[in-house]
């Protein structure tokens, strides 16, 4: 029997981890339609999810003190087979976030009724099989924790597979079908654990302390929830910086969780792979790469892959500094439940900060690097000569017995010369001095890279100075009019050197207005007067009738400036600040000054254009995904049909698929050929408006309309058929494969052809 337990409990665990982990992204994935594709939606999910498992663990934990095996199996397999009338996971009917104010507590409330009850059982499972396994006659009773690895395994797997598997190959529904009958499975392999361990189980439940037992003591438990903490917050502050810019989608959810599950697997090992000796050195070296990346390109342009690439690099090595001290200091096996019970509550915590704190309390997003600097002083947690009482004692010491000249070391003059270089940097901004500011910092930072109070400090400096992310890629400010952040992000209204302001979303520009009168009212960025979208507002333009145009996304209203006598604007925005910045002429006048009569309606926009009478529109534009953030529910098939019956008969339905990463032209290409629709694309190149600096950006747009009229106006001014790529499907509110599509292959395509259109015609 003994030769059973291994892989039985294995089994069980891995199982149980992949169920745990896997439901995490599909059901994520299920409530983005509601809540418009923001990465808080994630992170209030990891929230709800680290909340459940910390109620899992002290479930387990519990049961463990107060009911003996037997019990507590028995326990364990009907909560079980209660939760399975919750299953399959689906959206209830009649669920909608609130529009009026900040739908967090809707999202949780939604989770708990649906995915909680399982997947707070299946948390328990984790510390109460190793339990149940630490109680049998298997020489490795004592030191159960190889099974961790096991769930780990499981977990690691499930979200890996989810991206290049689950999801291109099957729907929301089938996911969840599998996933339920993934769930049958674990209750049987539960059963079996229980049933291999069950003659050998103590009849009472007597918490016994082995001989070899360290006392747990309140330092234990706070050094647990530490080390428990940071990485955690940190897989959230990573997991927003690279999906702010990029897309918030289960693929780029997953990368930062499935790396933060590696590093468990990795430091529970039976042996470490990598000493602590190199987890500091790589932590460190990424760290200064990234400090000095970020301030030597501070006024330039940045690649973002890299930049993702870096930082998932630095996010792995200070998870596994934290994960392997924390692994280094697990108690005896009899004290297996409450270590768990600390490190799931430690998560919690990370998770709470993040999704709950850090929005309320930081207008900046300046968690992530807050807690990077935290995880910088953890690297010396293990060495108690660096403890700060320690190293003050020694600074008043040495000041003490040599005076000042005591400042005047190697190490004094790092010190300051790295705040020399920051301070200059930050206090005279110049793009000229940004590269020797950032060699000097660097040179310094690695110079003091052993010494924890004065290398931490260091780098709270920089950080603080120059938070992450606040200035990749973007253009040089030169002033911040407003600032603000709510669920939906980080919101700022700036001024650039070329004289024109812009409403950043996080990094994303949703759209520039010059400051000089003269061009004030003249459209930028992908509505300038070289953009495709003329030549369908050339089109309205002859229909001389009363016309109503929708746009879902408002940003500042730009669009407010293709007015025409009898021509309302519907705006449906999701965001109400950006509404209110829209609507503020001390911000922005497009609205108050293109003449157009318009409303504003707050709400998902394919939520509410839903409200509206069918056969209303003369035009829906869907710019709610400008720049490279894909709220992707607004392109399914589904979404689509509803827009098209909101259309009048000759009516036109255009995206703004602008896009620096991911090829959307296919999928629309494909949905144009499901619905029986024409399906027409346009690109054309930036530049700037003659005779200034105002710049406007390549604009790709996509039309979708069932009038032969429209068709032959675009044709006429060089739209053509929307362009395919080979394994790319159209997308519905049940599938969607965001791996199929990056890599801007066909607006690159378009691109070429339509410049070698170009010189043919001058040849």
């Amino acid at each position: 029997m003994i030769r059973f337990y291994t892989p039985v409990y294995a089994v069980t665990l891995l199982l149980s981890a992949a169920l745990l982990f896997s439901v995490q992204p599909m059901f994520s994935k299920m409530i983005l339609p509601l809540l418009g594709g923001t990465p808080q939606v994630w992170n209030t999910a990891m929230l709800f999810f680290q909340i459940c498992l910390l109620g899992g663990y002290a479930y387990a934990h519990g049961t463990s003190r107060f009911l003996n095996i037997k019990v507590q199996a028995v326990l364990h397999v009907i909560l079980l087979a209660i939760f399975i009338g919750v299953l399959p996971f689906a959206i209830p009917e009649g669920w909608t976030p609130p529009v009026d104010k900040d739908p967090t507590l809707w999202q949780l409330s939604l989770m708990a009724l649906t995915v909680g009850g399982p997947f707070f059982v299946l948390s328990g499972s984790a510390p109460m099989l190793q339990r149940w396994f630490a109680a049998s006659e298997h020489p490795d009773s004592d030191n159960p924790y190889f099974l961790y690895g096991a769930s780990n395994l499981g977990s690691m797997s499930s979200l890996l597979l989810y991206p290049v598997l689950f999801e291109p190959l099957m729907t929301l529904a089938q996911q969840s079908g599998t996933w339920m009958y993934g769930y049958f499975g674990l209750i049987g392999c539960t059963i079996l654990a229980a049933v291999l361990i069950w003659s050998k189980a103590p009849k009472h439940n007597r918490k016994e302390v082995h001989k070899d037992a360290e006392p747990i003591t309140w330092n234990h438990r706070f050094f647990w929830l530490l080390l428990a903490f940071i990485p955690s917050s940190l897989m959230l502050g990573v997991t927003t910086f690279i999906t702010t810019d990029i897309s918030s989608v289960p693929l780029l959810w997953i990368l930062p969780l499935a790396i933060y599950v590696g590093t468990f697997i990795l430091v529970f090992a039976r042996k470490p792979l990598i000493s602590d000796r190199y987890l500091h050195i790589g932590f460190d070296l990424l760290l200064i790469l990234m400090i000095f990346q970020m301030i030597s390109a501070f006024y330039g342009s940045t690649e973002p892959m890299l930049m993702i690439a870096l930082h998932m690099g630095i996010f792995f090595f200070a998870a596994m500094v934290c994960h392997s001290a924390l692994a280094q200091s697990r108690p005896h096996a009899s004290h297996l439940t409450e270590f768990y019970l600390l490190m799931s509550l430690g998560g919690a915590l990370g998770g709470f900060f993040n999704a709950i704190i850090a929005p309320k309390f930081f207008i900046l997003p300046i968690e992530y690097g807050l807690i990077l600097v935290l995880a910088v002083f953890m690297r010396f947690s293990l060495d108690d000569r660096q403890k700060l009482g320690a190293f003050i004692h020694s600074v008043k010491s040495t000041l003490k017995d040599k005076g000042l000249d005591s400042l005047f070391t190697l190490k004094g003059l790092a010190v300051a010369a790295i705040a020399v270089a920051v301070i200059f940097a930050f206090g005279v901004p110049s793009a000229s001095i940004m590269t020797p500011a950032a060699i000097i910092i660097a040179a310094g930072l690695v110079f003091l890279r052993k010494s924890r109070w004065v290398y931490g400090l260091s780098v709270l400096l920089v950080l603080v100075l120059f938070p992450l992310g606040f200035h990749w890629g973007q253009h040089q400010f030169t002033n911040i009019v407003h600032q603000d952040r709510n669920f939906f992000g980080v919101l700022r209204v700036v001024d650039t050197k070329q004289d024109e302001r812009i409403l950043m979303h996080g990094t994303t520009n949703h759209g520039a207005q010059a400051l000089e009168e003269k061009y004030k009212l003249t459209p930028l960025s992908y509505y300038s007067p070289e953009s495709p979208i003329n030549h369908v507002f050339q089109y309205l333009n002859k229909q001389k009738r009363p016309q109503e145009v929708a746009i879902l996304g408002l940003g500042i209203g730009v669009t407010a400036c293709f007015a025409a006598p009898d021509r309302h604007f519907d705006f449906f925005e999701i965001d109400p600040d950006i509404a209110d910045v829209a609507a503020d002429t001390e911000y922005f006048t497009y609205l108050s000054d293109c003449g157009s009569p318009y409303d504003i309606i707050l709400g998902d926009g394919r939520l509410t254009v839903q409200d509206k009478p069918d056969n209303h529109y003369d035009l829906i534009v869907l710019d709610a995904f400008s720049s490279d953030n894909i709220p992707v529910h607004l392109i399914t098939l589904d979404a689509i049909q509803i827009y098209l019956s909101k259309l009048k008969d000759n009516g036109i339905l255009i995206f703004n698929v602008s896009n620096n990463y991911i090829d959307l032209e296919p999928v629309l290409a494909r949905s144009s050929d499901e619905l029986d629709v024409f399906g027409l694309a346009d690109l054309t190149n930036g530049g700037t408006i003659p005779d200034t600096e105002l710049e406007y950006y390549p604009a790709h747009f996509f039309v979708m309309t069932k009038s032969e009229k429209v068709k032959n106006h675009l044709e006429g001014l060089g739209w053509s058929a929307g362009m395919y790529r080979d394994g790319v499907k159209a997308w519905t509110d049940q599938y969607s494969n965001i791996v199929s599509v990056l890599g801007n292959k066909i607006a690159i395509k378009r691109f070429k052809a339509k410049m070698k259109a170009e010189e043919e015609v001058q040849e």
